[in-house]
């Protein structure tokens, strides 16, 4: 076999996939509602793109610093230290190509052959796939819709065997909205600190959280500090998914490890999406907007599908996905998503690759008039069902 065996085992994102497919048929000139996306439906910010603008302008266009440019390092450890991160100093943070590429970086740097890697379900689809890259093998922790599909203390310390290494652990949830309070982290944290074992807190949705509820940063909490390593990025708030920004923060022993594959991958992320992203962080007020705008259209798509048979949504307490169960139609998730698309031209996203049959993810990352267009099409479609 010609290919790598880690390598051809990967199943392609199915998110990614869907995307693509809803554009396709959007370019064909057909009025598709679109459900599935995975980003912000607003342009990036022209604050954001002035920035960018100017640092052509200026040159600022050759290599920076495998790990970030030192003003955007700044910036991120102003935006770490209002959080009570622990690491938050310049010299604690990777700057990326995207959260995703950090949290690839991190479990390269940390799994070893025999590890196991801790990850809840249903998950973000990248998640297995990444891990599959790595000498270790995943174990998926089973959540239950009964707690929201939150992660609890009996199930954690359940899994934890001698073999675990990295728990993989996302917050506000992709795909199911759901987050967590101080309390419930505080125990997590406990967790870490008596077994040892590292977390990867994949914070991306940091700013997306509703009904008044705060983000508690993990790393904040707890005497495990030098065990969790942050990620997140600039993708969802500022709508920036294409310039390719995230970051980590960790203890100095595992910034050198992801310090050198950097250097000899990447070499550094894009200097002029690293100029754009110090002026998103350094404006205090876009991100309340962003959630004032999207706490509207969450509580417009639950209303519009609660009222809907044979659907039953969970209502997100972050980000901007609503999780749906969908078991009393009799399809399964990806025969939902098809035949929805099809008969009605509304693209969702089937559960099965995030490991939950029975369940579609459907995003309200789009106009308030979208929504409703969209939910009547489901209306419709379940009827006729």
């Amino acid at each position: 076999m010609d290919i790598n065996p880690q390598v051809a085992s990967l199943t392609k994102s199915a998110t990614l996939k869907i995307t693509a497919l809803t554009k396709q048929i959007k370019k064909q000139g057909k009025d598709v509602v679109n459900f599935a996306a995975g980003e912000p439906d607003f342009d990036t910010p022209d604050f954001i793109k002035k920035a960018a603008k100017e640092a052509i302008d200026q040159g600022f266009t050759k290599y920076t610093p495998s790990t970030g440019d030192l003003k955007l390092k700044e910036a991120i450890a102003r935006r770490l230290e209002r959080q009570g991160n622990p690491f938050s100093d310049k010299n604690n943070i990777v700057v990326t190509a995207g959260a995703k590429y950090a949290i690839f970086l991190a479990l390269l740097s940390l799994a070893s052959e025999g590890d196991e890697i801790l990850i809840p379900l249903p998950y973000w689809v990248s998640y297995p796939e990444m891990v599959k890259l790595t000498p270790a093998k995943p174990k998926f922790i089973q959540l239950s819709q009964e707690n929201n599909f939150k992660l609890t203390p009996e199930l954690l310390e359940k899994s934890i065997t001698p073999r675990t290494k990295v728990l993989l652990f996302n917050y506000p949830s992709n795909p199911t909205g759901a987050t967590y309070t101080r309390q419930e982290l505080l125990q997590i944290a406990q967790i870490v600190e008596k077994n040892n074992f590292y977390v990867l807190s994949d914070e991306i949705y940091e700013a997306l959280v509703y009904d008044q509820r705060e983000h508690v940063c993990l790393a904040s909490l707890g005497k495990a500090v030098e065990r969790i390593v942050t990620v997140s990025g600039l993708s969802k708030t500022f709508s920036m998914t294409g310039w390719r920004v995230g970051y980590l923060a960790a203890n100095q022993k595992l910034v050198d490890a992801v310090s050198n594959i950097c250097g000899h991958t990447t070499s550094c992320p894009c200097s002029i999406s690293q100029a754009a992203a110090i002026a998103a962080l350094e404006n205090q007020e876009w991100e309340s907007k962003v959630k004032v705008k999207f706490q509207e259209r969450r509580d417009l798509l639950y209303s519009r599908l609660s009222q809907i048979k044979k659907i039953i949504p969970y209502n997100p307490e972050g980000t901007f996905y609503m999780f749906c169960d969908i078991r009393e139609t009799g399809l399964n998730s990806l025969e939902f998503c098809s035949q929805l698309l099809d008969r009605e031209l509304v693209s969702c996203i089937p559960a099965s690759p995030f490991g939950q049959e029975g369940f579609v993810r459907v995003s309200f990352a789009t106009s308030t008039e979208q929504i409703n267009k969209g939910a009547d099409r489901i209306s419709t479609f379940m009827e006729k069902l």
